[in-house]
């Protein structure tokens, strides 16, 4: 089974992302690739000399994830989960996805926010340049979630997308490993939008065995009636198709897309189009 990457800077909502990582892949019988991305400039100061200790630098790093991923793999369950470290130079959007590539990662698995400072943007601002430059399911969670094992996922969907065989799989094996279905959203932006029912006979067939119904929503803030419905219905779980016209693109490189993923309180699984 392909790994699964966890990018980290160590802070809390680094943590609960490798917890949910840890849970994933014991479930699926997945290693777990923790990754922490050092940038050029860090731990080095600006002249000839410090340059030769970035080496060392990298080695402390690694020492570091090394210790960290011991608080996690205490537990009985998640202990027999094979985890490795990679540590690598460079700049975090570019370096995870690349990284995931070379791994051949299954799915990358990373917090919404990070801790503050340098460290903060590692998990912040990059978990939406992920989603844009990678092709890979990313499960984006944030630092309150708690992982479930029955759950109620929500689908936001604008019908305009195609997913593929392994898109799909990936999606049948979250939810049978959080025991759901799926509740699959549409809003209608303007008062008098109604369902095409072509769009929703399409996406039926191809979610196939899947449990999983459909809802028709009228509001003008398509980020507020995600969220309503998803309170209403006590959705532990959000679901999402990154393309380059969709709402979660725009979403995830303007201030509304952002406004989805800092204000939810559930972890996003962003699938991508075919």
């Amino acid at each position: 089974m392909k790994t699964i990457l966890v990018p980290t800077d160590f802070s809390k909502c680094a943590n609960n992302a490798m917890m949910y990582a840890l849970e994933i892949a014991s479930r699926r019988g997945q290693s777990v690739t923790a990754l922490y991305v050092v940038y050029p400039n860090e731990g080095v100061d600006n002249n000839m000399y410090d340059a030769f200790f970035v080496d060392n630098y990298v080695q402390q790093r690694l020492d570091g994830m090394k210790n960290w991923v011991k608080k996690f793999t205490r537990s009985p369950h998640l202990s027999k989960v094979k985890v490795q470290l990679e540590c690598r130079i460079g700049f975090p959007v570019s370096t995870i996805t690349q990284t995931a590539k070379e791994l051949n990662a299954g799915m990358i698995v990373m917090g919404t926010t990070g801790a503050s400072g340098l460290k903060g943007v590692l998990l912040g601002s990059v978990a939406g340049g992920v989603v844009s430059a990678s092709k890979l399911p990313v499960y984006v969670i944030p630092p309150q979630a708690v992982f479930r094992n029955n759950a109620r996922f929500a689908f936001a969907t604008d019908f305009r997308f195609t997913l593929g065989k392994e898109a799909i799989q990936i999606l049948r094996d979250m939810l049978n490993i959080q025991h759901t279905g799926l509740h699959v959203v549409h809003v209608f932006p303007e008062p008098n939008g109604k369902p095409d029912l072509r769009s929703q006979k399409a996406l039926s067939d191809k979610l196939d065995t899947i449990p999983h119904d459909f809802h028709y929503l009228h509001d003008k803030n398509i980020v507020r009636a995600i969220q309503n419905f998803m309170e209403s219905t006590d959705c532990t779980g959000l679901v999402a198709v990154a393309h380059e016209y969709s709402l979660l693109h725009k979403l995830f490189s303007t201030s509304i897309s952002r406004s989805l993923a800092h204000q939810t309180k559930v972890p996003i699984l962003v699938l991508h189009d075919d």
